[in-house]
């Protein structure tokens, strides 16, 4: 018998096997004339043929006839079923595995979930709240925000006796990270059109151009105060200069709703799940909340296997379960410098007798199982991190290689990345 945990979160979908094996996609698919894409290629071809391409079948899970008859799905459960069959096969096809679901699911789309699940045919040895597997080493009151594709979920945690469970939970359906890539895409254009008369997202083509870039250009501003960027035209490469600044008002105009569920409680921690990463990246107000691992839900669950399948005699979804041991690697944090404490912190990550500095972003790639090192933010690396307020803040991590990352940054923690060992050291000019 082979676990593994799949997130189902459609901003990046994720499947972890007890084997380390794993996999991340969004929720993305494309309906082809020889089947169903999903994943990242239909992601890259989405704004170019958007008939045919599909990115709702989550957040609208069910059996309702598509708008237009298709060969390949009747619906967006078939859609559903073909990108879950594609996830699995990444990892070599568990026979077991734990749903981790976000509180938006409703009863009869856990029970079609369900369905699928045994179409596959897959064994579901148990369904966890997402937030609640996120969030299962906490140890104080925690508001976790979690960012999907076209809405959020805000689950209010809180810790007694041990036990984790959640307390309350909301729907923000107007606060997802395509609606942040929108308010941006659409800031683009008008920009381009003031500038040069030219409007990208009159095109298909300029359309997939922006929103291809997107998500590095908003990674880079969670950095730096303005990066320079080009998209193409008929008469070449337009420059432009993206601000942090501005980037930052176009998102805080899209969390009024957010907003007023974090003011109904003012004692809890803020903390935000890695798909939720740009909202602290970006807003000053956040830069010190808490800013959980990619593979925190699946880590967790999988330290917390026995406890759910005890608790899944029934199928339904648990929101209460023991905590977990917070130094485990599936649960690692940001966890905020004691003022009162003099910390020791990392400066530099030792690789082959060399000190890379990491006061400002390492990218960390991998070809043919060698690692290499390049300064600055590189979106095809396998790793890319920094180390600000005393915190390793990981900007980016591939699920499709293995990797341990410490909770902590002091001297002497090691990163593993495929099986290469990076020490963290602290460099002293003293």
């Amino acid at each position: 018998m082979t676990l593994a945990i799949l997130e189902l979160n459609d901003q990046a979908l994720l499947i972890q096997s007890e084997d380390g094996q794993s996999h991340m996609e969004p929720g993305f698919a494309q309906l082809t004339p020889t089947g169903i894409e999903s994943g990242d290629s239909a992601r890259a071809s989405a704004w170019k043929n958007p008939q045919d391409s599909f990115n709702q079948h989550w957040r609208q899970l069910n059996q309702l006839p598509l708008p237009r008859k298709q060969n390949w799905a009747r619906h967006h459960g078939d859609i559903a079923y073909a990108q879950i069959k594609h996830m699995l096969e990444s990892v070599g096809s568990p026979s077991n595995v734990i749903l981790a679901v976000p509180g938006c699911f409703t009863d009869d789309q856990l029970a079609l979930l369900l369905g699928l699940a045994q179409a596959i045919p897959v064994q579901v040895d148990g369904v966890i709240d997402s937030a609640l597997a996120i969030g299962l080493h906490n140890s104080k009151q925690t508001l976790l925000i979690d960012l999907q594709l076209q809405q959020s979920v805000v689950t209010l945690l809180s810790t007694k006796s041990g036990t984790v469970d959640i307390s309350a939970q909301e729907i923000v359906p107007d606060l997802g990270i395509m609606t942040i890539y929108n308010g941006v895409a659409r800031h683009i254009s008008d920009r381009l059109i003031d500038d040069y008369r030219h409007d990208p997202l009159h095109t298909s083509e300029g359309e997939q151009a922006i929103y291809d870039q997107l998500p590095n250009w908003l990674m880079q501003l969670g950095w730096e105060s303005e990066i320079s960027v080009s998209l193409p035209s008929p008469r070449g490469e337009l420059p432009l200069i993206l601000r942090t600044e501005k980037i930052g008002e176009i998102i805080e105009q899209r969390l009024i709703s957010l907003n007023s569920i974090i003011k109904k409680y003012p004692n809890a921690n803020i903390s935000f799940a890695h798909s939720a990463r740009l909202i602290p990246a970006i807003l000053p107000r956040f830069s010190n909340a808490e800013v959980m691992s990619q593979a925190s839900s699946a880590d967790n669950s999988l330290a917390a296997q026995q406890q759910i399948v005890a608790d899944s005699k029934t199928l339904h979804r648990i929101t209460s379960l023991k905590a977990v041991n917070g130094k485990t690697k599936s649960a690692r944090t940001n966890t905020k410098a004691n003022s009162n404490t003099k910390q020791h912190c990392a400066t530099h990550l030792l690789y082959q007798n060399h000190a890379w500095p990491l006061d400002k972003p390492l990218s960390i790639s991998l070809l043919d199982e060698q690692l290499t090192m390049a300064n600055g933010i590189d979106n095809k690396a396998v790793f890319v991190a920094v180390i600000e307020n005393h915190q390793l803040r990981i900007m980016h991590q591939s699920a499709e290689i293995a990797m341990e990352i410490p909770g902590h940054c002091e001297p002497g923690q090691e990163i593993i990345i495929a099986g290469h060992r990076l020490c963290l050291i602290e460099v002293s000019n003293a």
